[in-house]
């Protein structure tokens, strides 16, 4: 492949994708995004070394591997191999693992701690003929390779065993949908599953008479490529699978009955006695980690997972720890004979329920006593917590007959493709309409007819007291790698907001324990927003680094404080049809090459009034010879409500400027966002022996925090004014004004715009007593620029005592012509 070079030894393939620069004919190439696609085998057991091969994008300069796993060790062995070392009793779960380059941190793969043995799928293993022969209790990595592959395996066991088969390839980011079958030695399928937790199959088989068994594994559609690996386990130990209750109070132990497989140590079985593979169950108690310890989590968790506060449990020998939630307020236990409105178990304000659905048609009926005016919250937990149930949540009256509320699935998908936060679990905030008793109606909308006990729930009930989640993913659907900081420039993340039980106040969001030669300044979600974007600075000499990022959020309300960590979020496989997205156990940070160009905001004001416009200028620090391209601005970050706009800085100027209007209907308060610039730079040098070209690039500025207050003033300009002005003309601008909270001042009114109004004259208006009303006689001179002048505005411009302190503004749409 021939490669070209930067100034600073930078190497980028030419053959990566060109996408076009905002519609110029040009094309461009882009700096590599560093992406993981395949870690294989995708785990290893606790105590041994494994060696993985990694495959992906943009990994130029493969040197580490960057794993969660605590005290994991990796060593480079050849161009894409590792050989890793997991300590002996480190935690079994699923971890992330990137890939640590010359442009940063991937995205990351699942990689998974076991513990029990482990082996490589052995090709050609395709039918019976040639299974391979395994053990139990074995781990096996496979991968279905190509299209209509299918792998087949043996194994061997007693009369009675319990054999557990379970097939991890969605939970460990892969896209095969698996199929597991297990056969007899004559060949008759004996059980089948395509889809147990989420689409992963499991088979709970108790074994008929002692001989040889097979298993088959393949895909649902036949599909089949490198990336289709799986982990199989073949297993005998125990497996949890949940937990009654399945929510407990922080600050207390709790007696929690643990239901899985093969809990209890090995002993005869009849068939006919087991014939129905119950679950066993077993006693424990479960005392949660205290409120300021947030470890993460070995589990694979969805997006809405984000909004469950929960921890792992480990159970002794169990191949796998158990999420169990963790709430506030006192749990109890659903009721066994609440199933009719007559028997409805009373609950207490605040408490939560843990019920189990286990019958298909199966309804659970509770009983409230209320004020009128009250406002409660309730919330169901089904999904959320991995339980394969649709809720429905209803408020009834006494009699069970008058419906007052159903509660709305939560259907807010605030991350949209990169991230999908929707889930089915309904939550809201009722009013009580009177003193009296209510009834709430749990039930299951996807029950059919099997009994199945694993539909557990959360159903909680408590007031509307705020809070709130926050979620940090990339800024990029198309590129999920992770937070790379070029030296001595800047990168930005988004960052969502999921507010829960009514807050709507501003979240200030703060980086704790940064590297050295890091810098990330707090930012503001302002209130009633719902993203946020935080911008991290690197100096020139920032040393290397690759690992954590630690963000918190801050709420206030009135004298309390909430604090909550941000949790990571990545994609898994982007440019799929249906978005799927994941929980990653850390936000991660690298370092990465120079940047060869900085920009750098600088806003106009640190306190604007709704109805007013802030003008930001954009000064561009270049680093390379030569001329430079045109760069694009727009806002990023801003304010729902805030109009953003664009502009462009032309070729080989280093300043330029945006304006931004912030409307009466934004909410007072602190809000952050950044400006954003796109463009080229040039890479690729004779003197070294490179062909020279080019490499898009898109920048962002430092924060930008600003107060909004409310308006004192509000500006309209009459819609009958011209939209142009010919050289040597004159117009007139009519507007009207209105003083509002409290101001009775003197309003003076030009026209301005960034820089300087450029070809415009227009004397100054005031108003003065109770006049609301003016004309701007507006001249154009005789050289004056032709087109659209950016920008520019009427500003009014309030004084108090001959100060000017209140500001209103409205954009003019005139183009200058012959």
């Amino acid at each position: 492949m021939t490669r070209v070079f930067t100034r600073v030894g930078l190497r980028l393939p030419i053959a990566v994708c060109f996408l076009p620069l905002w519609g110029a004919a040009q094309a461009r190439a882009e700096f590599p995004s560093p992406v993981l696609h395949t870690v294989f085998p995708a785990g290893g057991q606790a105590g041994t070394s494994v060696t993985v091969a990694v495959d992906g994008t943009g990994l130029d300069g493969l040197r580490d591997l960057h794993s969660t796993v605590p005290r994991l060790t990796a060593k480079k062995t050849g161009t894409n191999r590792f050989s890793l070392t997991i300590p002996a009793g480190a935690p079994a779960g699923v971890y992330d693992l990137r890939a640590v380059g010359l442009y940063g941190m991937s995205s990351p793969r699942a990689f998974v701690v076991g513990n029990r043995a482990e082996t490589l799928e052995r090709e050609a293993n395709d039918t019976f003929a040639s299974a391979q022969p395994v053990p139990l209790d074995v781990v096996v990595n496979g991968r279905i390779e190509k299209p209509g592959d299918v792998d087949c395996y043996k194994f061997r066991a007693k009369a009675g065993q319990r054999v557990v088969l379970e097939c991890l390839a969605e939970r460990i980011d892969s896209p095969l949908r698996a199929v597991l079958e297990v056969h007899d030695a004559t060949g008759k399928r004996l059980a089948v599953n395509r889809g147990y937790t989420g689409i992963d199959p499991l088979v709970d088989f108790l074994v008929p008479a002692d001989g040889t068994y097979f298993v088959k594994v393949f895909d649902l559609s036949y599909l089949g490529s490198a990336a289709h690996y799986y982990r199989l386990d073949i297993d005998t130990k125990p497996r949890l699978e949940f937990a009654l209750p399945c929510v407990v109070t922080r600050g207390r132990s709790t007696r929690v009955k643990l239901f899985g497989r093969n809990l209890f140590p090995p002993s005869p079985r009849s068939r006919k006695a087991e014939s129905s593979l119950a679950l066993d169950c077993v006693d424990v108690e479960i005392t949660p980690p205290a409120a300021d310890r947030h470890e993460p989590i070995p589990l694979p968790l969805r997006p809405a997972q984000v909004t469950v506060d929960a921890f792992p449990y480990y159970y002794p020998g169990s191949h796998a720890p158990l999420l169990v939630s963790v709430t506030d307020v006192p749990v109890l236990s659903g009721a066994s004979d609440n199933t009719v409105p007559d028997h409805a178990q009373a609950l207490g304000v605040p408490c939560e329920v843990s019920g189990q659905l286990t019958d298909g048609d199966e309804r659970h009926w509770y009983a409230v006593r209320a004020r009128r005016g009250e406002v409660l919250w309730l919330e169901a937990f089904g999904a959320r917590i991995g339980s394969p149930v649709d809720l429905d949540l209803t408020v009834l009256d006494p009699s069970g007959r008058k419906e007052l509320v159903k509660l709305a699935d939560s259907l807010e998908d605030l991350g949209g493709y990169r991230f999908p936060t929707a889930h089915p679990d309904p939550a809201g905030r009722w009013v009580v309409p009177a003193d009296g008793r209510y009834l709430i109606l749990v039930r299951n909308l996807i029950g059919g007819q099997n009994r199945d006990p694993r539909r557990i729930y959360r159903l909680s009930v408590r007031r509307e007291e705020p809070d709130f989640h926050l979620a940090v993913i990339s800024r990029r659907a198309d590129q999920p790698a992770g937070l790379n900081l070029w030296r001595g420039g800047r990168e930005m993340v988004e960052v969502l907001a999921l507010r829960r039980r009514g807050l709507s106040g501003p979240i200030r969001v703060a980086a704790e324990k940064l590297p050295t030669g890091i810098q990330c300044p707090d930012i503001w979600i302002g209130p009633g927003q719902d993203h946020g974007v935080v911008v991290l600075s690197a100096n020139r000499e920032c040393p290397s680094f690759a690992g954590g990022l630690n963000l918190v959020g801050h709420a206030d309300l009135g004298g309390t404080e909430i604090t909550r960590p941000a949790r990571g979020g990545t994609m898994t496989w982007p440019g799929q049809p249906t978005p799927s997205g994941r929980l990653t156990q850390e936000v991660p940070l690298a370092t990465a090459p120079e940047a060869n160009l900085l920009l750098t905001a600088s806003p106009g004001e640190a306190v604007v009034y709704q109805e007013s416009v802030l003008d930001v200028a954009v000064d561009v620090e270049q680093r390379f010879e030569g001329p430079a391209a045109p760069l694009q601005l727009t806002g990023v970050g801003l304010p729902r409500l805030a109009t953003n706009t664009i502009a462009t800085i032309p070729a080989g100027k280093n300043k330029g400027w945006l304006s931004f209007f912030f409307p009466a209907s934004l909410p007072p308060g602190p809000y952050t966002f950044a400006v954003q610039g796109e463009t080229v730079v040039p890479v690729g040098s004779g003197s070294r022996g490179g062909s020279p070209g080019k490499v898009g690039v898109t920048l962002v500025t430092n924060p930008i925090t600003v107060l909004v207050r409310p308006a004192r003033i509000v500006l309209e300009v009459d819609p009958r004014t011209p939209r142009k002005i010919g050289r040597g003309k004159i117009i007139q601008l009519r507007f009207t004004t209105e003083r509002k909270h409290g101001f009775i001042g003197k309003v003076h009114t030009e026209l301005v715009a960034p820089g300087g109004v450029v070809g415009l004259r227009g004397r100054g208006v005031t108003l003065v007593g109770q006049s609301d009303s003016g004309t701007l006689q507006v001249i154009a001179t005789e050289n004056a620029p032709l087109g659209r002048h950016p920008f520019l505005r009427l500003e009014a411009v309030g004084t108090v005592e001959d100060q000017p302190v209140y500001r209103a503004s409205r954009f003019v749409e005139l183009e200058i012509t012959e």
